[in-house]
């Protein structure tokens, strides 16, 4: 059973497909050599026949008989031909018994069947004599011909092995990549039971089926960061919003008791619905975060100018730090455009001053900064506040983490996350470092060039009712 796999697994295929791709290839270049060193052995007898032809015509009747006997004679093998015909083509001296059938034109002819030898090729050069006579020089082609079959026969003999070979090794590497793969089935069958722990196996050798498994392991190990995060995530929303509902609840309860006029029973409504406000208000972050994440939003991205959106925010939370006793500045001299969605990057930047704001004590300051150099835009938010920890950098954005010192500040945890959210749909950089004292928040990204036409307006085009609420 495991022969027939082995012989229908891709690796085998692949050796087969490879093994006849060597077979056409040394075909093609044994048949090359043939032809070459055939047609050079048979270019360099039909030289030397035409160069003994021309000599001959300079010695006399006498001489030349001599040689053709002589030539005859030490031709023990029988390959040569040499003859001397009358006018009338009957032989005078020599071998063949009959004139070949070619012209006396000195050049080189190939004979199919020689007269008297009709198995046998061979290649004749005729020169006529002065005194009418016809010389006829001619060698046989059966030394040619034998090495035209001794390389056909080396081309079949060395074939068959060589291919033999490629397929073993084809089945050696079937049956292995067989292995592993039923390794690796077993190991996704498990994973789909829902053993999200399992991993697929990885070898000392760095394949290609190596470079997928490990990038498959990777992805297993985000999927099950995810899902633990998913599980979490479901244990705050619910401890998020069974507060705010709870009391909605307990006020609606309380105001239908003991309401005794109409203003006591809509007191309690509002009541009722501010807390319903603040369970939609982390819905609909939630919700915002998740939309973001998933990137839908890119096709509303153009020309974003950050000074103005910091400056529109400056004069939108000025009262509110004033009211705390927080001084706030801007420093937003030039524009700094990048390619956004206006209404994302302004929340983004809103949640940050709002967190600047939250978390800095009375007489603290906060400041909002934006420039571009060297091709880059900047966004910095920082304040005097309390700063944040080294081993919390990375948690507070994540969604609905809340550090120890977000004891009893209102918000839901979730106004970072979406900060990180919007930088990551923006492709910018944010990052968190230390004011001393206080913590300096940064987004930078790419400028995108001025273009009057495209520019967005000034700061004083931003009015500040366009703000969403901070999350």
């Amino acid at each position: 059973m495991w022969t027939i796999d082995v012989l229908k697994s891709r690796a085998f295929r692949l050796a087969l497909a490879f093994a006849l791709a060597i077979a056409a290839a040394a075909t093609v270049v044994f048949t090359l050599i043939y032809l070459q060193f055939s047609a050079a052995a048979v270019e360099m007898v039909s030289a030397r026949l035409v160069d003994e032809a021309k000599r001959a015509l300079a010695v006399s009747d006498d001489e030349l008989r001599v040689e053709i006997a002589q030539r005859l004679a030490t031709d023990l093998r029988r390959l040569d031909y040499a003859g001397l015909f009358g006018a009338d083509g009957r032989v005078l001296l020599g071998d063949p018994p009959t004139m070949p059938p070619v012209r006396p034109d000195g050049r080189a002819h190939v004979v199919v069947a020689v007269p008297g030898r009709p198995a046998d090729q061979a290649i004749f050069v005729a020169v006529r004599r002065p005194d009418g006579s016809v010389l006829a020089l001619g060698r046989s082609l059966s030394e040619i011909n034998d090495l035209r079959a001794t390389v056909a026969r080396a081309l079949a003999l060395a074939l068959a092995p060589t291919t033999a070979l490629i397929l073993a090794i084809g089945v050696v590497f079937a049956r292995r990549a067989r292995r592993r793969l039923g390794v690796i089935h077993a190991a996704i069958a498990e994973i789909m039971k829902g053993d999200l722990k399992q991993r697929l196996p990885v070898v000392s050798v760095a394949d290609d089926l190596d470079r997928v498994a490990r990038d498959v392991n990777q992805m297993l190990d985000e999927i099950g960061r995810l899902l633990d995060q998913l599980r979490h995530i479901g244990d705050d929303i619910a401890h998020d919003l069974r507060t705010p509902l709870a009391v909605a609840r307990a006020k609606i309860e309380r105001g239908l008791e003991r309401g005794r006029s109409i203003d006591e029973l809509r007191a309690a409504m509002a009541e009722a619905l501010d807390h319903l406000d603040r369970s939609a208000a982390t819905i609909s972050a939630f919700l915002r975060v998740s939309e973001m994440e998933s990137g839908r939003r890119e096709r509303r991205f153009g020309p974003v100018d950050l000074s103005a959106v910091c400056a529109g925010l400056f004069e939108f939370y000025e009262p509110l730090a004033q009211s705390k006793g927080v001084a706030i500045a801007l420093a937003a001299p030039r524009p700094t455009l990048v390619r956004g969605d206006e209404d994302l990057l302004r929340e983004a930047i809103s949640n940050l001053v709002d967190n600047a704001i939250k978390f800095t004590p009375p007489g603290g300051r906060v400041r909002i900064a934006a420039a571009a150099a060297d091709g880059r835009a900047a966004v910095e938010v920082s304040d005097s506040g309390a700063g944040v920890p080294p081993q919390e950098r990375e948690a507070i954005f994540r969604r609905f983490y809340r550090g120890p010192r977000d004891d009893g500040a209102p918000g839901h945890g979730l106004g970072l996350s979406i900060v990180a959210a919007i930088a990551k749909l923006h492709g910018f950089r944010l990052a968190v470092e230390d004011n001393a004292p206080g913590a300096r928040f940064v987004m930078t990204g790419d400028v995108l060039p001025l273009d009057a036409d495209e520019a967005p307006l000034g700061p004083g085009a931003i009015p500040p009712q366009r703000l969403r609420a901070p999350a």
